[in-house]
């Protein structure tokens, strides 16, 4: 149980004199316990959350039906049951976002496809993770991670896609290996995936995995933003606008979520935003995941102290 979004929970867990049972060490299962609380955990995600109310926010499709029904802005969609369908829907918006229903991390995930050739090379990768794939409008913004905890908005974070820096003489794929071997020392699963999707990407940028960028050169490689593809995240939680704190507090309200990350994509020169995905079991990690960790102790176990 080494990964890094559950050694963040138990480090302070233990610092606050919390009692950490594994479980499953070949799983992030544990149980926290303080007096005669306990709670079981399977990362952030806890026993707070029933099974049908995680279902409901993790599962991508029924989570954007469910929120547009309640007035709150997000992407129009599609659940895939056919490629007519899918084109139909492609022609209406141009550019699409091809996912898996359930899947976490960047799995699976196309973004920007735009042919009826690509959404097609885009279901069928999407389908090796799971049967039921969702189409998307593709929306574009900053991509803003909020986090409420207990009804709290506690953190937020800006996540870009991965990038690397050119030393004038290695080429991308070295750099992005480079890249993965030290991001490895941190957290394992903060890699850039070197698979077709990064290759189509690296296409849609107008770039090729031998080219060689000048020294100090910043060069995107992926579209996706995602922590787990590689991408970079910066702690913004004073700088995010009230209307998103409000909205995010809004939907753990109506989903009943006593901790959870809502995603949103912001197009500052409009002034519009869209709620993209709802995670009910986030990864407690880097660069905020101290922090987040406190306030998620705080909830679960209010007569606990932080040290110091």
């Amino acid at each position: 149980m080494n990964a890094v979004y559950t050694t963040t929970i138990t480090r302070a867990a233990r610092a606050r004199g919390v009692r950490v049972a594994v479980l499953d060490p070949s799983q992030p299962i544990f149980e926290l316990r303080h007096g005669r609380a306990a709670v079981r955990c399977y990362n952030a995600l806890t026993d707070r959350t029933g099974a049908a109310t995680f279902f409901l926010a993790n599962h991508k499709h029924a989570a954007n039906r469910f929120l547009r029904r309640h007035g709150l802005p997000v992407p129009a969609q599609l659940k895939f049951s056919g490629f007519p369908a899918a084109e139909e829907f492609l022609n209406r918006h141009g550019s699409l976002v091809v996912k898996p229903c359930m899947q976490w991390g960047g799995r699976g995930v196309a973004v920007d496809v735009r042919t009826p050739a690509e959404l097609r090379a885009a279901v069928r990768a999407a389908q090796r993770y799971e049967a039921d794939i969702v189409i998307e409008q593709c929306v574009r913004g900053e991509d803003q991670r909020l986090i409420v905890v207990g009804g709290k908005y506690v953190a937020a974070i800006r996540r870009t896609p991965a990038v690397v820096r050119g030393d004038g003489r290695s080429n991308l794929l070295q750099l992005i290996r480079q890249k993965n071997r030290t991001a490895r020392r941190e957290d394992s699963s903060h890699q850039i995936p070197l698979d077709a999707e990064t290759r189509r990407e690296l296409a849609r940028l107008g770039r090729r995995l031998d080219e060689v960028p000048r020294a100090g050169q910043r060069v995107q490689v992926r579209l996706t933003s995602n922590y787990h593809t590689g991408g970079d995240a910066t702690v913004i939680t004073r700088e995010v606008s009230l209307r998103l704190v409000r909205a995010a507090q809004r939907v753990t309200r109506l989903l009943n979520l006593p901790v959870a990350g809502v995603d949103f994509l912001v197009d500052h020169r409009r002034k519009v935003f869209w709620i993209i995905e709802v995670s009910p079991d986030l990864a407690i990690s880097p660069p905020e995941g101290a922090e987040v960790a406190e306030h998620f102790l705080d909830f679960l176990f209010p007569d606990s102290a932080r040290p110091g």
